[in-house]
């Protein structure tokens, strides 16, 4: 959904334009008249002449026309043919959009799905994030060390690579293909243009200045709101970094630039190097703020705990954030959206001070949402909304006259005329924490110009664009079922996590159905629908936040169900899954939940070994002093083997069966373990114990060893 635009009005005195022609024609249209009835009265004098010119046109007309498409689709050809000079210093020419294209640049990767080009993706890394569009399509190894051959095989018309790669590379590439080289842009303008370059490469040039448009928005609102900080509000930004178990920091370059226009100031260190951090350095710098990629928060929280750090301000007081490496890691389409971020992160209180409030609370625009076969909804609509400076959107139902409505969220409504589910942005959640919940209500009604006693509302921290709408029927019986889903920071495994805290992420249900139910109806309702979800996220493999190793997740900790009663006929007092409304409810529910968990944060049923590795807090370079470096990058690409990554999710799947006791010997596992490691290194070898990390499941962790002996096996016998 694309935001409109808020035109001021257009002066009414201004003079209007003069018409081009008087009279209702004007007179060049008078004079064509009379010049055809001048031509008419002509042929009439002389019939020989007029039929020798229609014989001559019968034949000549073809000709014409075929020479005018000619020349016309040469024009056209020549209007959307597009020379460009790329990263290396090459001239680069575009015809039609590529069809085939292989992109070992995430960055690349993820501008192409913003723009709505990634359906021409053949192939990417397997650093790329999960984004829907490039589900199922195949990943030829990490960005470090790309499988060059295996993506010439994808046979693209397209090939994005890195300057350091195509440096690499050149003398395998055919002649005949286009080479896009795409290096980091040095600044937020460069980016937008790169963006807009690839909008004209592909044809989709209004959706690549829909998305350009929203990352400019994000930074022209931070630099307006950071803009009204006095000078000693001004923050110390730190981004840390660990890579080969050492945490460093990088003087200059992508993270200076983040920072400032986070409105923070970046540290005042020279070179281009990285810097080792230690309890000296960071003390020196003493920084207000630090920030870092989720991947990394292991070793920093483990090095954060040794004394010579913790005495440190900033890690005293757990001044410390972290976020998806995908923005932190680099410049992207998302640039935008992570500088936004990161600012309402640092300034949480500034930001929730309305005297840093730059745009007035208003609504932008709506999209009109069809629900079918449900008669007793008049309207729907996904409404976007600017509070507290930042885009929400929410999903309103409007009925064609009051129903009563059961809510996990606010209770049992008699009489509502409205219910939906709004989608606050991260930049916003601290602001609602710090406010109190009910005045963002408060001022979420009055923007929807919704009465509060006649609407029931769900909130989540999910987006809204990624609504999922499924509807299923039986004979005159028809179900429908609208579900956001997030499951990123606050998955839980029902009887096993805690309930110590409460994160934004959320499942939100809302069910609608043709019949009429009963109030028992609506709470069964409610039971088989949770069913369903939790169906869902087991065989999508989502786990608990809290206990990732250990745990599959059953829900969210915010998790909410709206079921409306009204409908056609007597109220039905069973909607178990017996029923066949129960059928419906569980089938609607269980594919919507499915596809907005893909749509929000890419739970694909197929994605990699390496994903679900991340997923349960396993990060390849973290786990021992025998990954980092070479062998860190042959496990990536080892994982990319369909057996090697059928042996580790085997080993997930046995360690789940464990966890719960199903399961009461490793011992067939561990003898085929010990055997594969074998075949990986192509001779006889002995699983060593390579794998540091003392929490892994055994099954996990056996699997890991095998795969890591084989391949140290491997690479010593080929070097």
């Amino acid at each position: 959904m694309r935001l409109k635009t808020t035109h001021a009005a257009t002066p009414r005195n201004l003079p209007r334009p003069r018409p081009l022609f008087n009279g209702p024609f004007g007179p060049a249209l008078s004079l064509q008249k009379r010049e055809r009835a001048t031509a008419r009265a002509d042929a009439l004098k002389a019939p020989s002449r007029l039929a020798r010119l229609r014989l001559a046109s019968f034949f000549l007309a073809p000709l014409f026309l075929a020479f005018l498409f000619l020349s016309l689709a040469g024009a056209r050809d020549a209007r959307a043919a597009l020379t460009y000079l790329d990263d290396s210093g090459r001239n680069l020419k575009f015809g039609a959009a590529p069809a085939r294209v292989v992109s070992l640049v995430p960055a690349a990767t993820e501008a192409l799905c913003a723009i709505g080009a990634g359906g021409s993706l053949k192939g990417i890394t397997a650093d790329d994030s999960y984004f829907e569009c490039l589900i199922g399509v195949p990943r030829l190894g990490p960005a470090a060390s790309p499988r060059i051959a295996q993506a010439l095989e994808l046979k693209p018309q397209l090939l994005i690579l890195s300057l350091e790669q195509y440096e690499r590379y050149q003398s395998a590439l055919p002649a005949s293909l286009t080479v896009l080289v795409w290096e980091t842009p040095a600044s937020y303008e460069a980016l937008w243009e790169r963006m807009a370059l690839l909008g004209k490469i592909f044809r989709k040039e209004k959706e690549a200045q829909a998305a350009i448009a929203e990352g400019k928005d994000f930074l022209e609102t931070i630099a307006l709101k950071t803009a009204l900080l006095s000078p000693e509000k001004r923050l110390k930004f730190l981004r840390v970094r660990a890579r080969d178990g050492q945490l460093s920091v990088v003087p200059q370059g992508l993270d200076s630039l983040i920072i400032a226009a986070a409105g923070g100031t970046a540290p005042a260190l020279e070179g281009d190097a990285p810097l080792a951090l230690t309890p000296a350095l960071l003390a020196s710098l003493n920084p207000d703020f630090i920030y870092a990629s989720g991947e990394d928060r292991g070793l920093i929280a483990r090095e954060f705990s040794q004394k010579a750090f913790a005495r440190i301000p900033a890690v005293q007081k757990r001044a410390v954030s972290y976020f998806p490496s995908a923005l932190t890691d680099r410049l992207s389409a998302h640039a935008g959206y992570f500088v936004a971020w990161l600012s309402a992160t640092a300034y949480e209180r500034e930001f929730g001070d309305p005297q840093y409030q730059v745009y007035p609370n208003q609504a932008l625009g709506e999209r009109e949402i069809k629900i079918p076969g449900i008669p007793h909804v008049a309207s729907a609509k996904v409404v976007d909304l600017r509070l507290f400076d930042f885009i929400h959107r929410t999903l309103l139902i409007e009925f064609t006259s009051p129903q009563k409505v059961v809510s996990t969220g606010d209770g049992i409504w008699e009489e509502a005329t409205h219910v939906g589910n709004s989608s606050s942005p991260p930049m916003v959640w601290n602001i609602q924490h710090q406010g109190g919940w009910k005045a963002a209500e408060d001022i979420l009604f009055q923007t929807l110009d919704l009465s509060r006693d006649r609407a029931s509302l769900i909130f989540t921290g999910a987006d809204m664009r990624n609504l999922a709408i499924k509807s299923a029927s039986y004979r005159d019986l028809t179900v429908v079922a609208l579900v956001t889903a997030g499951a990123e920071s606050n998955a839980l495994r029902a009887s096993k996590d805690s309930g110590a805290f409460y994160e934004p992420g959320t499942i939100n249900i809302i069910l609608l159905s043709n019949r009429a139910l009963s109030p028992g109806g609506a709470a069964s309702a409610i039971v088989v629908a949770t069913e369903a979800k939790s169906a869902a996220l087991w065989d999508l493999d989502v786990r608990s936040s809290q206990t990732p190793l250990a745990n599959p997740a059953t829900g969210t900790g915010t998790d909410d169900v709206i079921v409306v009663l009204g409908g056609a006929g007597a109220p039905l007092d069973y909607t178990g899954g017996h029923a066949k409304i129960g059928e419906l409810i569980a089938r609607v529910v269980y594919d919507a939940v499915s596809e907005a968990l893909r749509k929000q944060n890419g739970k694909d049923v197929a994605r990699s070994a390496q994903d679900r590795l991340a997923e349960r807090g396993i990060i390849l370079e973290a786990l021992g002093a025998a990954f980092p470096g070479r062998l860190a990058t042959l496990m990536e690409d080892e994982l990319l083997e369909s057996e090697s990554a059928s042996l580790v999710l085997m080993a997930m799947a046995l360690d789940d069966a464990r966890e719960m006791g199903r399961l009461p010997s490793l011992g067939p596992f561990l003898s085929l373990a010990a055997s594969f490691s074998a075949q990986v290194a192509g001779r006889p070898v002995v699983p060593r114990p390579l794998v540091e990390r003392k929490d892994l499941p055994p099954a996990l962790e056996a699997a890991l060893n095998a795969l890591a002996t084989g391949l140290l096996a491997r690479d010593s016998a080929q070097n």
